[in-house]
């Protein structure tokens, strides 16, 4: 049984990133050094993404379009007004 300290506790606070900080729902703003995410660096993203194409032999047509479909992914949506 863990005890129960308040000054070491834990919790999970969704936050959203906005207009270049991290924000609660409230609007608090998070320092980004407080903020955990599951995200994986687009590095990794793209080495995996490469390693997977040139293993099994696509086609330069196949990887131009996976070329074009990450330039499409980076474009933040237009906000909704």
């Amino acid at each position: 049984m863990i005890p129960s300290d308040p000054e070491h506790a834990h919790g999970f606070v969704p936050v959203n990133y906005e207009d270049g900080s991290w924000k609660t729902a409230g609007g608090d703003v998070i320092p980004w050094y407080e903020v955990q995410t599951d995200l994986v660096p687009e590095s990794d993203v793209q080495g995996a993404l490469e390693r997977v194409l040139s293993v099994y032999g696509v086609s330069d047509v196949v990887v131009d379009a996976f070329d074009q479909f990450r330039k499409e992914l980076k474009r933040p949506a237009p906000a909704e007004s």
